[in-house]
């Protein structure tokens, strides 16, 4: 059962407690606003509070066990239930949390003991901690970090200047917030009676066993499964359609089912971009959705968050797309067209482009089968041999490769030719010297205690990592658009899409001069063939550059009272030398963008949890 008000479009938030005397009390901690929804344990104390749409959970309650599904899924009430009444422990749950489609959080009383969890992705996250004696998990860390008055670790902030995603596995886990946990990718956490908690792997990758044909179908299966778990409310749903394979497909996979599909096209400012083209030609085969055209000029377009002195940054994390305006500007235009769901095509990329890790797993597996795929990235990455057989023998352990990154922090990055566990991380050339210490002494520090990658092989530790950066992205977008009732949503960083797309041979992943070859082999008969077989890929360089121009003078602005400088971990005159310099590429700009979403950020703090020295500077006592 949910107690609360009648359905509303709300940010959704929410606080997990124990069946536990303590945890009536400690709910009395949140805000009014946090604790309009309430779902009970067995004993009738609170498992879960917070504020949601109704629509967002499915629920349901068997003897003393009740279980809720919090997000976007297929499933029933009537369907949970049943599935229910075989659970006697909170490991008879993972059938069922490895087996739903979509994108949510499980949480569960099983005879008063809890198990909750979020997704691989990351897209839906869970933190916990201890508050009045007893251990609590919630949706962001700032929940938990509020009730016990913890701030943030300054060096942990050090660590986000890294690029292009922050800090690598496990470092990108550990919480900035004090006092407060990551739950752990593919973990749930299990909360007894008496307020204690350990933390058990449930999820491990499949290995990449399936041929292409079995594994096509598979992948299909599964991104159809994603798609209806977000049409399977019958509303109005949007989407993007880019023009490229990966919205675009989506968008047909929505127009399959029984609801009204709007779709999204934001131009570009470059003449020679061909994404408009192509999303001309398959909107006209979607001749039973609305399409909207949103000229470039019309959009608030890259860094537009400085523009008015906006600086709010709702995230549990500094490692945040610093995009605001431009995912507001959507949400708003879809909401007036009746939509709660927005789908995207984020990332497809990272599953389906095949990288030089892809080569390097093929040769381990297939040697013979390595030959003419090696030639041929060889040629298209234009790689000496040298580089190539590199890729192909690479055997560093993942520890290895961790304190080797940390020695390199400051080298430059080795564009098209390295071959790493992860995309080496680098501080950028503005960090300060004891930012730099600090970093490197986090990263080496970690690497001696010999953490496990995220799966043992390379191309799929970096599938994993790289679903886990667009995992924050989307978790990040979907708490922008709740403003206006609408939750961005990115189907092929579901679970089941996730193990469907990992569990495929190396060597039906790659195709010689084919871009994405097993998304293509599985929307084929859903997507247009030709969209299928398209080659060229946008490039969004040009927005970049018009975004800079525009309000350069707002930025350097921003940075003369940098609370990242007060901080001693940026130095302001080598921001201003990158802001100011003519580039002929975007990569000098690439470290910009987690900089200043850093800087934005630490300025959204709520006093109490800002580092000391970042609080703005108070007016002398008597001055007007």
């Amino acid at each position: 059962m949910i107690l609360g008000p009648p359905d509303r479009e709300i940010d959704m938030e929410f606080l997990i407690l124990p069946d536990h005397p303590a945890s009536a009390g400690i709910t009395t901690l949140l805000p009014d606003s946090a604790r309009s929804h309430m779902i009970p344990h067995s004993s009738g104390r609170p498992l879960i509070v917070g504020c949601w749409a109704d629509r967002e959970v499915v629920t349901a309650s068997v003897g003393q066990n009740s279980v809720a599904v919090l997000g976007t899924t297929t499933l029933t009430s009537a369907a949970l239930a049943e599935r229910l009444r075989t659970v006697r422990t909170v490991h008879d749950l993972d059938t069922l949390a490895r087996s739903l489609p979509g994108c949510f959080h499980l949480v569960a009383s099983i005879g008063g003991r809890v198990r909750a969890q979020g997704t691989v992705s990351t897209a839906c996250q869970l933190f916990h901690g201890r508050v009045d004696g007893v251990t609590v998990a919630a949706d962001r860390p700032q929940t938990i970090a509020s009730m016990t008055g913890a701030g943030v670790d300054e060096e942990l902030i050090a660590l986000q200047l890294l690029t292009p995603f922050g800090p690598p596995w496990p470092l990108n886990m550990t919480s900035v917030w004090r006092g407060v946990r990551t739950l752990l990718p593919g973990h749930y956490v299990d909360i007894h009676a008496d307020g204690t908690e350990r933390t058990t792997r449930y999820w491990t990758p499949p290995e990449p066993e399936l041929p292409l044909e079995p594994g096509v179908a598979a992948l299909r299966e599964a991104l159809e499964a994603a798609v209806a778990a977000r049409t399977s409310r019958g509303d109005t749903i949007s989407a993007d359609l880019s023009g490229g394979k990966d919205s675009t497909s989506l968008c047909f996979l929505a127009a399959r089912h029984d609801t009204r599909l709007v779709t999204v096209h934001a131009q570009s400012s470059d003449p020679a971009n061909e994404d408009r083209a192509w999303a001309t030609r398959c909107a006209d085969r979607l001749p039973h959705a609305r399409h909207l055209v949103v000229p470039m000029n019309a959009t608030p377009g890259l860094y537009a968050e400085v523009a008015n002195g906006d600086t709010a940054q709702d995230t549990d994390t500094p490692l945040s797309f610093a995009r605001r305006p431009m995912m507001e500007h959507v949400a708003r235009l879809v909401a007036d067209h009746g939509s709660a769901i927005h789908l995207q095509g984020t990332g497809s990329d990272e599953l389906f482009i095949p990288s030089a890790l892809s080569l390097h797993a093929l040769a381990r597996s297939s040697p013979l089968s390595a030959i003419r795929p090696a030639r041929a990235m060889k040629s298209m990455r234009r790689w000496t041999w040298a580089t190539t057989l590199r890729v192909l023998l690479y055997n560093q352990s993942y520890p290895q490769w961790m304190a080797s990154a940390a020695e390199s922090i400051t080298t430059a990055r080795a564009w098209g030719t390295a071959v790493d566990w992860e995309i080496a991380p680098k501080m950028p050339p503005w960090a300060t010297p004891d930012a730099i210490d600090a970093v490197r002494r986090r990263i080496r520090q970690a690497a001696s205690q010999n953490p496990e990658p995220l799966a043992p092989l390379p191309v799929h530790h970096e599938m994993l990592r790289l679903t886990q950066v667009n995992g924050t992205a989307v978790r990040t977008s979907s708490r922008i658009g709740a403003g206006f009732g609408v939750s961005f949503q990115a189907p092929f960083i579901d679970d089941r899409v996730l193990e469907a797309a990992m569990s495929i041979r190396p060597a039906d992943r790659m195709a010689p001069g084919q871009v994405k070859p097993v998304l293509a082999a599985a929307m084929h008969g859903i997507a247009p063939d030709d969209l299928l077989a398209r080659q060229s890929k946008a490039d969004a360089s040009p927005e970049l550059y018009i975004g800079l121009r525009r309000h350069r003078r707002r930025l350097m602005e921003l940075f003369e009272d940098s609370r990242l400088a007060r901080l001693g971990l940026v130095d302001v005159d080598g921001i201003r030398t990158v802001l100011n310099s003519l580039h002929i590429d975007t990569r000098p700009l690439m470290p910009f963008e987690l900089t200043l979403a850093g800087e934005l950020w630490l300025r959204a703090l709520p006093t109490h949890a800002r580092p000391a020295g970042t609080h703005s500077p108070q007016p002398a006592r008597g001055a007007s």
